[in-house]
């Protein structure tokens, strides 16, 4: 009897042990952070307003609401290999709250159409990340065959690519994709909610004092153009258009 009480404590030490050292590896270990292999980016070299830093963002996937803050508090040192083809910054906290989930955005100026690779290196918890992307930067074509914004046609105003990424007023907006472009998302935000609330189809009518972020995507090199729009009182500054 005294054989299987010694025997019966063994294993339950043995699996507490086990537990614990689960956990703590799981607490221990190095969290997870890339950024897309490859990126293609659009470069309007009529119009240079949409070749800028808030207009063309890259974000670092395993980056959240959790660890975003801790993230850009300690810093990211990026790089451009080719700065005849992109320059690059950080945004601040308010750049990246809302966008794709409160991942980290990596800002980069666009200056020609080429080649580049992009390192980034911070830290996260005492531990040294180093996540690298290769981008390439290719003319801009409008993603709209048409878009009806409060029943006027507004596909025009996206020959170039100063508008895309930029803010316009509207509440009902209608889309008919361009050849070999898709929406590829839409969704509403209300200032000061915690998520945005995800549109299926491709029209979407903004909530008063909303906005709405509308992401086109190329079927052919995956290149992305994403437009905000606003149904918001118009006192109130747009803010973190992205």
């Amino acid at each position: 009897m005294k054989k299987s009480i010694l025997k019966g404590a063994s294993i339950f030490l043995a699996s507490v042990l086990t537990v614990g050292m689960c956990s703590a590896y799981s607490v221990n270990a190095k969290a997870k952070f890339s950024l897309p292999k490859k990126t293609t980016l659009s470069y309007d070299k009529k119009n240079n307003g949409g070749n800028g830093f808030y207009t063309n963002v890259i974000y670092i996937k395993g980056t959240n609401r959790s660890n975003s803050e801790s993230i850009l508090r300690n810093g990211i040192k990026v790089k451009s290999s080719n700065k005849k083809v992109i320059s690059t910054k950080t945004f601040e906290k308010d750049y990246y709250l809302i966008a794709d989930n409160n991942q980290v955005g990596i800002g980069v100026k666009l200056k020609k159409t080429g080649s580049t690779k992009i390192t980034a290196k911070f830290k996260y918890r005492g531990k040294t990340y180093s996540v690298k992307t290769t981008v390439k930067v290719i003319k801009y074509s409008n993603p709209f065959k048409k878009i009806v914004v409060d029943g006027r046609d507004c596909t025009s105003d996206f020959k170039n690519k100063n508008g895309s990424g930029i803010s316009f007023m509207g509440r009902n907006i209608k889309i008919t994709p361009n050849k070999n472009w898709r929406v590829k998302s839409i969704y509403t935000y209300k200032p000061g909610a915690t998520k945005m609330k995800r549109v299926k189809g491709s029209s979407v009518t903004i909530p008063t004092n909303c906005r709405a972020f509308i992401t086109m995507e190329n079927k052919k090199n995956k290149l992305t153009e994403k437009v905000t729009f606003d149904e918001t009182d118009t006192s109130e500054d747009p803010g973190f258009i992205f």
